[in-house]
């Protein structure tokens, strides 16, 4: 038979376990968003190699698919917008002279 002391320890152990698993999950929760905040634009460009080349290796840009919309070459670029802003891409684009529209 369990006394009441080891009944209240084993309560005790119990109870944080189950705290300790909550935390856990709540931080794997919290961090799964983190890392899958991911945004797309597409850009109607010139030449989809010279903007992916243009947007490669930016801070923020997560990756480029190169193709064509509407017999226009576009670059669809996945970014983390809490690094890089659409704006900062455009007007990387516009250095690069290839820049022609932004497709939301």
């Amino acid at each position: 038979m369990i006394n009441r002391a080891t009944k209240t320890a084993l309560t005790a152990g119990y109870f944080l376990i189950v705290v300790i698993a909550m935390i856990v999950l709540a931080g794997q929760a919290s961090s799964y968003g983190q890392e899958n905040r991911e945004s797309k634009v597409v850009f109607a460009v010139h030449c989809y190699d010279d903007g992916a080349k243009a947007l490669q290796g930016m801070p923020g840009v997560i990756r480029i698919e190169k193709g064509f919309r509407s017999f226009r070459e576009i670059d669809t670029v996945y970014y983390d917008p809490t690094v890089i802003t659409v704006e900062k891409m455009e007007n990387t684009l516009k250095q690069a002279g290839t820049y022609r529209e932004t497709i939301r």
